[in-house]
């Protein structure tokens, strides 16, 4: 057993996990191809252009664009990591925007008559969402670094102490 840990990495529990969730896939992958094998190819190709040779260098740009701007800021910057602060929020939100843009942007014409649903809350509900999703990631962040800044505080009391405890009186 310990072979396969040191072998594997982790526990045999997320191994019988990782099986599971890829045999569920394999699955649905072989249930959708009997039905649509030519739409779930050109789904997948599209998706690994789109995601590989597009929005993945674009993002990483985005990235490396908002760290450097901030690598150069003075070093009285906190201890506590703020980079995935930003990047959840905008990931999450990016997500809902390629989800829905059609119906954000009010492209299809055809979804009210079909629906009877207006397109006009999708864009306000979508900003509604970004807003909340950064608010709560600042919330967080804010949380985070409070309790850094006491962790810091109590550091050096706890330095000035003797290694045997604080003197006696």
């Amino acid at each position: 057993m310990r072979r396969l840990l040191r072998w594997y990495g982790a526990s045999p529990l997320h191994l019988l996990t990782m099986v599971g969730c890829f045999a569920l896939a394999g699955y649905a992958a072989v249930m959708l191809l009997k039905v649509n094998a030519l739409g779930v190819t050109v789904w997948f190709a599209g998706a690994v252009i789109g995601h590989d040779l597009v929005l993945m260098p674009l993002y990483t740009l985005a990235d490396g664009s908002v760290r450097a701007v901030f690598r150069h800021r003075p070093p009285e910057r906190p201890s506590v990591p703020w980079i995935n602060y930003l990047r959840v929020p905008v990931v999450l939100s990016g997500i809902l925007l390629l989800i829905w843009f059609p119906l954000i942007l009010r492209l299809p014409r055809s979804f009210q008559a079909s629906t009877t649903l207006p397109e006009s809350p999708y864009l306000w509900h979508w900003l509604a969402v970004t807003g909340a999703l950064f608010l709560t990631s600042a919330a967080a962040y804010a949380l985070r670094l409070r309790r850094a800044r006491r962790r810091a505080q109590k550091a050096p009391h706890k330095a000035k102490e003797s290694p045997a405890g604080p003197p006696a009186s």
